[in-house]
């Protein structure tokens, strides 16, 4: 089914909210601008035949499918929903809840980091998703059959997958795991655009930089994030990281001096050049920041933070999990200078049941390690 106006919109919602659970999957095209723009929304039920696919082109008002994405009495399933969620709740302005995401799900029943839709679909299920429009401009009209297909498969085999993870969830007693894990999800202010003054924060280099170096670049990244979003294009395209780096530590005057920043391309210099110097003179005019400085690690927990590391992946192997998932070594690594005070995740809900409180006695020097003969595996023992 195909919908094209928003009375057609309106029935079909109407007809969705009926049902426990729908399956959306979205389709947009991301490059060249700041903004992804939204090219189809596909819905459906568990029956196949309640698939369609809204062209969200042609249709000039989705409000109706803005009140289904916020009825709480329906389950809204998404496979890897960030992206989804960044572009739906730019359009409604409003949490998308309650949420089930089947790659956050499978995570929690398998030891895979990651894994994709289509692999997901092939475990679960036996079948395999369509291919060939991966790549598909979903913007240009009219839409093929085969891009409609191709589009619908994807809902239709939402629904099979989600049935068999809930089944695995609820068997190893993991559905609150589950829930804990999509909360966040369903926070509005973590799909908000980050403050442009918080942007320097991402660059990887900053540690380096102290007093006006730094609030350069702070102006500098603020500066090309709130052009970029303004004009709506891709943040790079304005200037690399390198380059703000570079203005930040060595003050430019003139755009000739601009052209000499390697990196910087002549049509970035001859458009941008002079909002660029102003940025970068704001911050050497301003107050000066303090110098950020990372966590200092002491190298004589490193085998401390190694046998953290040794316990951690045994016990992700008993659980059948990635040990990814629950840690990683920056993780332990706070773990072993802070113990039960670092504020890590590893340390709150479902982690620190499972794992957390286990690790927390290892430190404690109540666990020990041995290879079990025969099988060459890690067996670990606690003592209290």
């Amino acid at each position: 089914m195909l919908i094209e106006t928003t009375a057609h919109l309106a029935a079909a919602c109407a007809t969705w909210r009926q049902a426990p659970a729908v399956f959306i999957d979205t389709e947009f095209v991301g490059e060249g601008r700041y903004y992804p723009r939204l090219g189809t929304v596909q819905v459906g039920t568990a029956d196949p035949a309640s698939a369609a696919l809204i062209d969200a082109v042609k249709v000039s008002d989705l409000t109706p499918l803005g009140e289904l994405l916020t009825d709480r009495a329906v389950t809204k399933v998404f496979h890897a929903a960030g992206q989804d969620l960044r572009i739906l709740y730019r359009l409604f302005d409003a949490p998308i809840a309650p949420l089930f995401d089947t790659q956050v799900a499978a995570r929690l029943v398998s030891r895979e980091e990651q894994i994709s839709f289509d692999n997901l679909v092939e475990r679960l299920t036996g079948q395999r998703p369509a291919e060939g429009h991966g790549f598909t401009d979903w913007l240009r009209r009219p839409l093929s059959p085969g891009q409609i297909a191709y589009a619908l498969d994807d809902v239709r085999l939402l629904a099979p997958v989600y049935d068999a993870l809930q089944a695995d969830l609820t068997a190893r007693g993991r559905l609150d795991w589950a829930a804990e894990e999509f909360a966040p999800l369903e926070d509005p202010p973590r799909h908000l655009p980050v403050d442009p003054r918080e942007q320097y924060l991402r660059i990887r280099g900053l540690d380096r930089l102290n007093g006006q170096a730094l609030a350069a670049l702070r102006e500098l990244a603020a500066w090309r994030e709130e052009t970029a979003r303004r004009e709506d294009l891709p943040v790079p395209r304005l200037a690399r990281d390198e380059v703000l780096l570079e203005l930040a530590r060595r003050p430019r005057h003139s755009p000739r001096e601009l052209r000499e920043v390697r990196g910087l391309t002549p049509p970035q210099a001859d458009r941008w050049g002079s909002a660029l110097l102003a940025a970068a003179q704001r911050g050497w005019e301003g107050e000066p920041l303090p110098r950020i400085r990372r966590a200092a690690v002491d190298p004589a927990l490193d085998p401390t933070v190694d046998f953290l590391t040794l316990c951690l992946r045994a016990l992700a192997e008993e659980l059948s999990l990635a040990a990814g998932l629950l840690a990683n070594r920056d993780d332990l690594q706070t773990l072993a200078h802070q113990g039960a005070d670092a504020a890590i995740a590893l340390l709150r809900g479902w982690r620190r049941q499972a794992v957390g409180e286990r690790l927390l006695a290892t430190l404690a020097g109540d666990a020990t390690a041995r290879i079990r003969p025969g099988t060459r595996q890690v067996e670990l023992r606690w003592h209290a």
